[in-house]
């Protein structure tokens, strides 16, 4: 049998004997629009309409000499900047100005599929498109249909122009091949993938018959796809290695590197691209000769965890000097430094993490810029830093959390959103004088409606803090109240989670409730150590030991809260999350079932050993260096603790988090005869889309938690409420 037909047939068979076993019962469930307490969630959403609502306004332009901003709320108004009065407008307003590249509201760049490449890329000048087919590099001329073979050596190991598939989803590399901007060279990568183990799935689960679909997809541990980048001189044909892996570039002898982050200088002089070793641990930036493929030391960054691979390097219009997003002193801060390797100046405050670039004034010589820097380390703030390092002040006061800024010509003042979890969104005007020092002047341009929660009876969403596992770090998270919510009575708890080093889910924004708790359950979510934002202390505190530190965080902000607040049933507590989130959801299960009773978990990764190189070895190194780090966050390793609930749901056509992260679980706790529930979804990739993805979800957490419906009867509708 060909090796291909031999693998999809073991694989149908380990399928069938998951789905099959007496032990991973398939689990039955109820529509969603079926389930007790569905009328109340319809009825819950529709209450929540419009509450939160009225405070924002709508279009905002400012005056010639920059000194009246006219805003549209309820017809034209006008704001004196001096005085801080607002009265109704007279006359039109005036041209709304072009607003900067960083507060337009865009629609994104155009992207491939998920872990892919564009296979095209058209010259700057039009004269040629750069094609890759079958693994090798094509140049097609737009002018008589000539096409000349850059490379000819491609196949199904060796690709030109394209990358790895975990180039794609790890390193967020979507191109390659790159133009100078001259038109004069194309950079390309190339590939070896000889040495990386292919995975297979199949597809056509629900056709008359399947077919095999495989990718090669490093696993821990195990060989990479090796990178190489290449330079091509179109008018004389001549290609030349880019030299990325010698000791004249500063590479270490023997240590493996990812190439990534590839795009050129604006002047197209030299080509820029990332190297890392496999560790992840220090970052190069490194500049290329296209004739010679000679490469220098633009800037490095090093860590003693883990270093991210894309900080931000913005070229300022001089195309030498670029803003750069530098870790080094803990917290995420800006300084601007020099392509020749220097450090001009130092930006932003040391000791507050920044978040993103607002605007640039490069005439003013000025950087506006978002930092968590806050006393309420979840609510964004608004900065003002002097490009020649002099200065940085923050301009939004007051407990809020800021977004959807718009600055004024001059600089001279600045609209925000403002909100909390309980106050609505707001437009305030930061109106700034000549004497920083005693602050900025704040006018508001209206208020958010709160009426629906009383006229409803509803509760709006809480933000919360506790300790984590540690004793000592602060954790934010949020808890979401049913409708006509009695705090003397007991509720089921469902936390829903993320939890991983690249999400946060909890920010102080402005959150009218969640329908689903009409079901009868306490939403409460938390941002465990090891999420983003809050520093590198905060977010490297789960290295190394990922599903222990993050997952013990979760259990102690649930028995926080229910040693805490006397409404929160501590004996019924149920986990739910997806991808990552799933992982969490197994493993808080499995591992802490002294305070998570049930789970349902989406696509999981349940040991590291089955992810991919690029992602977990940042966090987790290889199984070979930390094999006791991987054994204590596997839910394979760990299936044996599991005393609660569990439901895994999974598409079969996850090429992202492969199915048999899942059916390796199952088989664990087949193994040892520990009941469990799962569903697996035929056509579903990464994402489950299937309406019985939300329907199975809470049919089980009804069934295993329990919930009373919310006594939210006549006073509802006599409130209003359909």
């Amino acid at each position: 049998m060909p090796r291909t037909l031999r693998l999809a047939a073991v694989f149908a068979a380990s399928c069938v004997s998951a789905c099959t076993s007496t032990c991973a019962l398939a689990q039955t469930y109820t529509p969603f629009k079926e389930l007790p307490g569905h009328e109340l969630v319809r009825r819950m959403q529709s209450a929540m309409g419009g509450i939160g609502e009225g405070g924002t306004a709508g279009d905002v332009r400012w005056s010639a000499d920059a000194r009246t901003m006219w805003f549209e709320k309820d017809g034209w108004k006008t704001l004196d900047l001096t005085t801080g009065a607002i009265a109704s407008a007279q006359g039109e307003p005036p041209e709304s100005a072009k607003p900067s590249k960083e507060q337009r509201n865009g629609r994104g760049e155009r992207r491939p599929p998920r872990g892919r490449q564009f296979t095209t890329s058209n010259s700057p000048d039009g004269n040629w498109t750069a094609v890759s087919e079958k693994g090798n590099l094509f140049l097609d001329a737009k002018e008589g249909g000539e096409r000349k073979a850059v490379t000819t050596d491609g196949n199904d190991d060796i690709k030109y122009g394209q990358a790895s598939w975990v180039y794609g989803e790890e390193l967020d590399q979507t191109t390659a091949m790159w133009w100078s901007p001259d038109s004069r060279f194309l950079a390309f990568y190339r590939f070896d993938e000889s040495k990386v183990k292919d995975f297979y799935i199949l597809g056509g689960w629900t056709e008359a018959n399947t077919r095999v679909l495989s990718e090669a997809y490093p696993k821990p541990g195990a060989a990479n796809p090796t990178a190489a980048l290449m330079i091509h001189e179109i008018a004389t044909g001549k290609t030349v290695a880019v030299d990325s892996f010698s000791a004249k570039s500063g590479a270490a002898e023997g240590v493996e590197y990812y190439l990534f982050n590839v795009r050129w200088t604006p002047d197209g002089s030299e080509l820029i691209y990332s190297r890392t070793p496999r560790r992840q641990d220090v970052l190069d930036v490194l500049a290329a000769s296209p004739l010679t493929g000679e490469s220098r030391l633009v800037v490095q960054e090093k860590q003693d965890t883990w270093q991210h691979n894309r900080p931000l390097m913005r070229f300022l219009a001089d195309g030498k000097r670029f803003i750069w997003e530098s870790e080094k002193t803990g917290f995420k801060r800006y300084e601007l430094r020099s392509l020749d390797g220097s450090l001009v100046a130092a930006l932003t405050e040391p000791d507050s993490p920044v978040d993103a670039i607002v605007a640039l004034d490069e005439d003013a010589g000025v950087l506006w810029y978002t930092a968590w820097s806050g006393d309420v380390a979840v609510q964004q703030q608004l900065h003002r830093a002097k490009l020649d390092g002099s200065g940085s002040m923050r301009i939004t006061t007051g407990d809020f959390h800021h977004s959807n800024y718009r600055i004024s010509p001059d600089g001279g003042a600045v609209v925000a959103t403002a909100q909390t979890m309980r106050v609505p969104r707001h437009d305030l005007v930061y109106m700034l004088d000549d004497a920083p020092a005693a602050g900025p002047r704040v006018a508001a341009l209206g208020e958010g409606s709160t009426n629906g929660f009383a006229t409803h009876g509803l509760t709006p969403s809480e933000l919360f803090t506790c300790k984590a596992a540690d004793g000592e770090t602060t954790l934010y998270g949020k808890i979401q109240f049913p409708p006509a919510f009695d705090p003397a009575r007991k509720y089921p708890v469902v936390v829903e989670t993320y939890g991983g080093p690249t999400v946060r889910l909890v920010t102080d924004s402005f959150d009218a409730g969640d329908a689903n708790t009409a079901l009868g359950f306490l939403l409460v979510t938390v941002d465990n150590r090891g999420t983003p934002h809050r520093g590198k202390a905060f977010e490297s505190a789960a290295y190394l030991r990922l599903g222990v530190v993050d997952a013990d965080d979760q259990a102690a902000a649930v028995q926080h809260l229910a040693a805490t607040r006397p409404y929160v049933d501590g004996t019924r507590v149920g986990i739910t999350g997806h991808s990552y989130g799933g992982y969490m959801s197994a493993i808080c299960v499995i591992r802490r079932g002294d305070v998570f009773h049930a789970a349902v978990a989406g696509a999981p990764p349940t040991d590291w050993r089955q992810y991919d190189t690029i992602y977990t070895e940042r966090y987790m190194r290889t199984p070979q260096e930390n094999a006791e780090g991987y054994d204590a966050g596997s839910c394979v390793k760990q299936a044996g603790k599991l005393t609660g609930k569990l439901l895994l749901l999974h598409g079969m056509m996850d090429d992202n988090v492969h199915p048999n992260n899942t059916f390796e679980l199952a088989h664990a706790l087949q193994s040892i005869n520990r009941p469990f529930s799962m569903m697996l979804f035929p056509n579903s990739d990464h994402g489950i889309w299937s309406p019985a993805n939300e329907s199975v979800k809470w049919s089980f957490f009804i069934e295993a938690l329990k919930p009373e419906a919310p006594a939210w009867g006549a006073a509802a509708n006599e409130g209003g409420a359909p």
